[in-house]
């Protein structure tokens, strides 16, 4: 009998391991939500993909283009700058007898010294000056810097011009030799075709020559 309880108990083992089975299906849930855990996770680095891209601000953004009121600005504040230049080629007694001369009175000297003369009322006319008495009191502040001389028409003897004094047209001289020396330094920075681009630009910005002897720039005689 002991022997024919063999078989009954290799079978009651058979229940055991099926048993296990159900244990083992279970597992089947578990390995689904790595896979669900792992699907969010990839939706977590899908998620990051944008921050991936150039930020606006980043090195590798395009800036905006200035605007007209920005580069007027930016050209404006770069004037004191380049006075500078010109200030530092000026010798100080030349820089001094500057100092004492209107912006007025330099265009007047300009005008006189392109004409090789001028009678009042050419002055006033070169000017703008309301009356013959502006001219004339413009040349006697001149007359009394030493910078023009009042002469006699041998023409007309009744007239009287007003002509540069050799210490105007030294003046005159100097000051272009600086103002030369200054835009000489300014333009050491650029090549020679970024100096002719400087150039054409401002020449088309400016339009065409004054016609106004006040403003016209009087050249040193050359050798």
């Amino acid at each position: 009998m002991a022997a024919g309880h063999t078989p009954l108990s290799a079978g009651s083992t058979a229940p055991s391991t099926g048993a296990a089975a159900p244990s083992t299906g279970t597992t089947v849930p578990s390995t689904g939500s790595t896979a669900a855990s792992t699907g969010s996770t990839a939706a977590s680095t899908g998620s990051t993909a944008p921050s991936r891209g150039p930020h606006p601000s980043g090195s590798g953004a395009t800036p905006p283009a200035p605007s007209r009121a920005e580069l007027i600005e930016r050209f404006l504040e770069l004037q004191p700058r380049m006075r500078r230049w010109f200030t530092r080629a000026t010798p100080d007694d030349l820089h001094a007898q500057m100092g004492a001369i209107t912006v007025q009175q330099m265009h007047t000297l300009h005008a006189i010294a392109r004409r090789g003369g001028v009678t009042m009322g050419e002055l006033a006319g070169c000017l703008d000056a309301a009356s013959l008495s502006s001219a004339t009191q413009m040349s006697d502040r001149l007359v009394k810097l030493g910078l023009v001389e009042r002469l006699s028409d041998p023409a007309d003897r009744r007239l009287v011009r007003v002509v540069m004094s050799q210490r105007g047209r030294d003046l005159l001289h100097r000051r272009e030799a600086a103002w030369r020396e200054g835009v000489g330094r300014l333009l050491e920075a650029l090549t020679d075709e970024e100096c002719a681009t400087l150039v054409r630009l401002l020449e088309r910005a400016a339009g065409p020559p004054p016609t106004d002897e006040t403003t016209a720039w009087e050249p040193t005689p050359r050798p």
